[in-house]
C-alpha cells in the first residue's frame, strides 16, 4: 500500500472523513508523512463546507495562503466545534459576562437588547439598555463589547435618549448601525481608541419622518410607523424615503423585516410579504411582487440567510432560514417551533425585472422541521436562528431536570439533519421531520426564570444569553 502514488491517496481521502484520516496517520510514520499533504486538509476543508459545518475563525481569509498546518488546525477546529455544537449537551470552553449599567424595577432589571456585529468574526457585541427616567424621558446606555478579550472590554459607549438600534447586515460598511436620536444617525466605531465614549462616531445623520427603524443593510433602511407602514430609503444617494405599500386592507403589526439587495422581505402577525426595490434610485416604486399567508398568526418570528462556502462570494439571492413561534387563542404560544425555509426560485429569469411572475424567491415557504418545546403560561421564552439553520430558544422544558414543571428555563438547540441544497427539487417540498423537545441538544437549564433574550452566533460557536439583572452571558463552544 505505501507503494501507491499520492495522487491514490488523494483519492481515497476524499472518502474519509476527519477522524479517519487522524487514526490513518498512527499507522506509521510514512502515511503520517501522507495526511500532512496540503491537499488533504484543502479536501477535508472543501467536504466540511459542502456538508454546511461552519468553518470558525476562516472568515476574510485566502485559501491559497493557508499553509497545510494552517488548513489542518482550521479543519480539526471545525470538526471540533461541530461535535461538541451537535452533542446532547454542548460544553462551553469559555464563558464571559458583560455587565450594563440598568434602570432598576420592581423584578430588579431589565434584559438588555443585544446582537452579534455581522463581520470581524462577530466578534464584537451591540448592547442596549435601559438606564434612567428623567424630566426630559428615559435614558438608554449603548455598548459595543470586544469578545476577544477576557472578561469583554467596552469600546464604544454613548447614553441615547430614545432606545433603539439596528445593526448594519452589511459587514464591509463604514457605518455599523444606525440609532434613532430622534433623527436616524449612522454611527461607525473605533475599536483602537482608549476612551469608550469616543468608539461611537456619527457617519452621516438623516431626518427621521417615519417612525422607528426596523432595518438596514448597506445604505438601504427601513422604517415603520405607529399604524405598521413601511417606508424605505436609500441615505447614500438622498433620494425621498418611498412606501412599500401593502395590498392587505388591513396593516398587521410587523415582526421582522430583511433587506436582501434589491429585494425587502417583510413579516407580518398572518402574511409574509416580498417587494422589489429594484428601481428605488430611479424614482420607480416598490412594489409588492409576492405573499404567502401563514396557517395561524404569529407569536415571533426569526430570520436568517442560509451561510454558504464562507470563502467565496455569497450568492444574490441565498436561501432564507425562517423560525416561527405561532401563537394560540390563549395567552401562550402554541408548544411548537417551525422551521421553514424560504428558497431561491429556480425559474428565476435574471435577465428580467421583478414581477409577479418573475420572483427571485419561492413564493411558499417550505417546512423544514417541526420541534417540540413547551412553554408555560406568562413564562419567558425566546428564539433565533443561525446562519447555517441552527434553532437555538429559551423554552420551560424543565421537568428532567428540577422534577417539576411551574418554573425555571431550558436553553436548547437542534441543527437540521438535512443539507439544505437549493438545487434539490426535492428539497423544495414540505418535510415531515418532527423532533421532539428530548431531541434537542440542551445548552443550559435556570432553575428560575432568568432568562429573557437569547442570540446565536453559529459561525463561531457563541450563544449568548440576556438575564433579567440586565447581563449578558456568552458562551463559547469552539
Amino acid at each position: 500500500m505505501l507503494d501507491l502514488p499520492i495522487d491514490v491517496f488523494h483519492l481515497f481521502f476524499r472518502h474519509l472523513g476527519v477522524p479517519d484520516v487522524l487514526n490513518f496517520r498512527q499507522t506509521c510514520k510514512s502515511l503520517h508523512l501522507v495526511t500532512q499533504s496540503r491537499l488533504v486538509w484543502q479536501t477535508l476543508l472543501m467536504t466540511l463546507a459542502s456538508q454546511q459545518i461552519p468553518l470558525p475563525h476562516l472568515s476574510n481569509q485566502q485559501l491559497e495562503v493557508l499553509s497545510s498546518a494552517d488548513l489542518e488546525n482550521h479543519v480539526r477546529k471545525a470538526w471540533a466545534l461541530h461535535r461538541n455544537w451537535t452533542s446532547p449537551s454542548p460544553i462551553a470552553r469559555k464563558q464571559s459576562t458583560i455587565k450594563v449599567n440598568h434602570l432598576s424595577t420592581q423584578e430588579g432589571g431589565m434584559v438588555p437588547v443585544f446582537e452579534f456585529i455581522p463581520g470581524d468574526r462577530q466578534r464584537y457585541l451591540i448592547a442596549l439598555v435601559r438606564t434612567s427616567d428623567t424630566a426630559d424621558g428615559p435614558l438608554y446606555d449603548l455598548g459595543c463589547w470586544d469578545l476577544k478579550t477576557s472578561p469583554p472590554k467596552c469600546v464604544a459607549h454613548r447614553t441615547l435618549n430614545l432606545g433603539w438600534f439596528v445593526v448594519n447586515r452589511s459587514p464591509d460598511s463604514l457605518a455599523r448601525l444606525a440609532i434613532q436620536s430622534p433623527d436616524i444617525e449612522l454611527l461607525g466605531i473605533d475599536y483602537s481608541v482608549q476612551n469608550p465614549s469616543s468608539g461611537f462616531y456619527t457617519v452621516s445623520k438623516s431626518p427621521n419622518t417615519a417612525g422607528r427603524l426596523v432595518a438596514f443593510n448597506g445604505s438601504l433602511i427601513v422604517t415603520r410607523t405607529d399604524e405598521n407602514q413601511l417606508y424605505v430609503k436609500n441615505l447614500e444617494s438622498g433620494t425621498d424615503q418611498v412606501e412599500l405599500r401593502s395590498h392587505h386592507p388591513t396593516l398587521e403589526q410587523v415582526l421582522e423585516v430583511v433587506i436582501q439587495g434589491d429585494i425587502v422581505i417583510v413579516a407580518r402577525a398572518t402574511r409574509l410579504e416580498i417587494f422589489t426595490i429594484a428601481g428605488l434610485d430611479t424614482s420607480q416604486k416598490p412594489a409588492l411582487i409576492a405573499q404567502h399567508a401563514w396557517q395561524w398568526s404569529l407569536d415571533s418570528i426569526s430570520i436568517s440567510p442560509q451561510k454558504t462556502w464562507p470563502l467565496g462570494s455569497e450568492p444574490k439571492y441565498p436561501a432564507f432560514n425562517i423560525l416561527i413561534r405561532f401563537g394560540s387563542r390563549l395567552p401562550w404560544p402554541v408548544n411548537l417551533i417551525h422551521h421553514f425555509v424560504l428558497l431561491p426560485n429556480i425559474g428565476y429569469r435574471g435577465g428580467e425585472p421583478h414581477s409577479p411572475n418573475n420572483v427571485p424567491y419561492s413564493t411558499i415557504p417550505v417546512v423544514r422541521r417541526l420541534i417540540g418545546s413547551p412553554v408555560r403560561l406568562f413564562s419567558k421564552y425566546h428564539m433565533a436562528i443561525g446562519s447555517h439553520g441552527t434553532a437555538v430558544w429559551i423554552d420551560s422544558h424543565t421537568e428532567d431536570y428540577f422534577g417539576r414543571g411551574d418554573c425555571g428555563q431550558r436553553l436548547a438547540g437542534s441543527r437540521p439533519l438535512e443539507i439544505l441544497d437549493v438545487e434539490d427539487e426535492d428539497f423544495y417540498e414540505d418535510s415531515n421531520e418532527m423532533e421532539s423537545s428530548m431531541d434537542s441538544s440542551v445548552f443550559g437549564y435556570c432553575e428560575y426564570d432568568e432568562w429573557g433574550r437569547v442570540a446565536v452566533d453559529e459561525e463561531e460557536g457563541r450563544i449568548a444569553i440576556g438575564h433579567l439583572n440586565s447581563t449578558i452571558v456568552v458562551h463559547e463552544y469552539a
